[in-house]
């Protein structure tokens, strides 16, 4: 999606939560809700960045086969931890299922629980992309703070060439929380493997010794 002819309207307000005391900055771009949260009301270069998709199966209900829950967590925490350097969260309410919807990720976890397929091959099953979320909308909020200098907090290579090709210089960050369950190491796994994420080798280890004791435990 390009987004022509902005019309962007922003409030914002400052509220505790169990991390800390945020901003809560919400953006209506062209009648679509975005939400960002830091823990600065000002921002300067260099800020920490992390593009967050929503996830309400675990970020909700602590479905344990995602390793979402453990990735937005760990930023907050960093956040509210930090009172030295500037962390902004866009966090994209439209994203849920890699941005299938609801609906559609429920149908594609009942696949995976009764076929015993991956994440990647649910979403084929179905004729469903891989991927197909937009982060377009993140573009004029950096731009609305100023920013063009971005460490990034992913190990996602997608959203790094995205922000790199919209004229932001990026440096990264790798965000790696340890799986709490053998579903999110299959998980984690899948995405190294199949989807490029840039997840060190010796994690990708860690990850593969973790499969092969499930295997052995299930054998």
């Amino acid at each position: 999606m390009r987004v022509k002819n902005i019309n962007i309207k922003k409030t914002v307000t400052k509220a505790p939560t169990i991390y800390g005391d945020f901003w809560f900055f919400c953006f209506n771009v062209n009648g679509e809700e975005v939400l960002a949260i830091s823990n600065k009301k000002y921002f300067r270069e260099n800020v920490r960045l992390r593009l967050h998709s929503c996830c309400v199966t675990s970020e909700i209900f602590g479905c344990l086969k995602c390793d979402c829950s453990n990735q937005l967590e760990k930023f907050l925490t960093l956040m509210g931890k930090d009172k030295k350097n500037n962390y902004l969260l866009i966090y994209f309410l439209d994203h849920e299922g890699r941005g299938i919807g609801l609906f559609n990720k429920i149908m594609t976890i009942e696949v995976q629980r009764k076929l015993g397929l991956d994440t990647y091959e649910a979403n084929e099953y179905f004729g469903f992309p891989v991927d197909c979320r937009d982060y377009t909308l993140a573009i004029p909020i950096l731009k609305h703070f100023k920013l063009k200098n971005i460490i990034l907090y992913s190990n996602n290579p997608t959203k790094i060439k995205f922000l790199r090709e919209h004229g932001f210089k990026v440096r990264t960050h790798k965000l790696f929380t340890p799986p709490k369950s053998k579903d999110a190491v299959d998980y984690l796994y899948i995405k190294a493997i199949k989807g490029g994420h840039l997840i060190k080798p010796e994690v990708v280890k860690l990850i593969n010794n973790l499969r092969d004791e499930q295997i052995k435990t299930r054998k």
